[in-house]
């Protein structure tokens, strides 16, 4: 049966080709441009049905050993790469959702690959050793890839865990204008005829506790700042930006900072969001600061180049979030999103949802 996925699963391959046919790869800054900064690879490890090492060696091969450090394969680091770029053009130029490959699935099967993706328990999805040139570290590293070759992915999914409750104040509305608040389909209308109604949001509560509690291992500001970020992009005009949502939550300056730079402090806690997301945090586990893709993360451009966010560049990661990721607005037909509804105490609430996703 014919290997099959889309442009995501396939750019995992690609960049297992690329990464062995260059030897290494380059650090990005925040618009994913190379730097003069690279990391030779020393090995890329993979491990399916069974384990293999991928190991560059001064005569420009790749030599593959198997789990019991038996050579497997020796195959020159130009094939990788000529095969890098023909799987490139397979992914351009592919017009359905999955689709298959027919000569990098052989070639796959000469190097013991069987699968797109690699099971992993974590967030990484490859483990390279690479020598780090400035600390002459060669330490093995989980880093999660992602692609802009096919549909942008989420950082942080929506669910019912990510549901954030809202008191309505101001007005005392009505069941009748409850009602006729809900029945507008889009969000922004919704939300500004809330406001021609005179009431606005107020936080109240996170409701999935784990989830609430991993915000406040994060900050314990963290879940009114979220929130404050969600009424934001809810805000007519909105462009689903999280530096502008950001920097309106830092005009409005709700937790009273009084240093000189208001908009550092909440830019800083956005990006302790969004990066322990990036690197293990989810939802509806407990989490406990232990980061899966301790490596960083790969990011594999339109034009096909590999650049390398490496966790010890931690400014850089965060810079490359910050300023890569924006808000979505999660189905209301499955999270209550955007709904009003009234309480067993009477009062009106609301549900704003949270969800990241890479920009194209």
């Amino acid at each position: 049966m014919a290997i099959t996925g889309n442009k995501g699963e396939w750019s995992e391959i690609y960049t297992l080709f690329k990464l062995l046919g260059e030897g290494k790869v380059y650090a990005g800054d925040a618009d994913m441009n190379k730097m003069d900064l690279y990391y030779p690879i020393l090995n890329i490890i993979r491990e399916e049905s069974k384990k293999y090492e991928y190991r560059p060696n001064v005569e420009q091969n790749i030599v593959i050993v198997d789990e019991d450090n038996n050579e497997y394969a020796r195959i020159s680091m130009d094939k990788f790469m000529k095969e890098s770029q023909h799987l490139l053009k397979e992914i351009k130029a592919a017009k359905d959702r999955t689709f298959s490959v027919p000569t990098t699935e052989s070639f796959m099967g000469m190097i013991g690959c069987t699968k797109l993706k690699a099971p992993s328990k974590d967030k990484a999805d490859i483990h390279i050793v690479i020598h780090d040139l400035r600390t002459n570290m060669t330490p093995l590293l989980g880093f999660s890839i992602k692609s802009q070759l096919g549909s942008a992915s989420t950082l942080l999914n929506a669910g019912l865990p990510t549901n954030i409750t809202y008191n309505v104040v101001g007005k005392k509305l009505t069941d009748a204008e409850i009602q006729e608040i809900n029945d507008i389909n889009e969000h922004l209308p919704r939300i500004q005829a809330l406001i021609d109604k005179g009431c606005s949001l107020a936080y109240c509560d996170i409701e999935h506790k784990t989830f609430k509690n991993n915000l406040l291992f994060l900050d314990s500001c963290m879940p009114q700042f979220i929130s404050e970020c969600l009424i934001s992009d809810s805000m007519p005009g909105s462009t689903s930006s999280l530096k502008d949502a950001v920097e309106n939550v830092a005009q409005k300056n709700p937790f009273n900072f009084t240093g000189s730079d208001v908009i550092s402090f909440y830019e800083h806690k956005m990006k302790v969001l969004l990066l322990d997301a990036a690197l293990g945090m989810t939802p509806a586990n407990e989490w406990k600061g232990r980061y899966d893709a301790n490596g960083g993360y790969l990011v594999v451009r339109k034009d096909g180049e590999i650049v390398c966010y490496h966790f010890y560049n931690r400014n850089d990661v965060e810079d490359y979030l910050y300023h890569n990721t924006r808000f979505e607005r999660a189905s209301r037909s499955r999270y209550n999103y955007g709904s009003l509804y009234r309480g067993n105490d009477g009062d009106v609430y609301f549900k704003l949802n949270l969800q990241i996703r890479f920009k194209k």
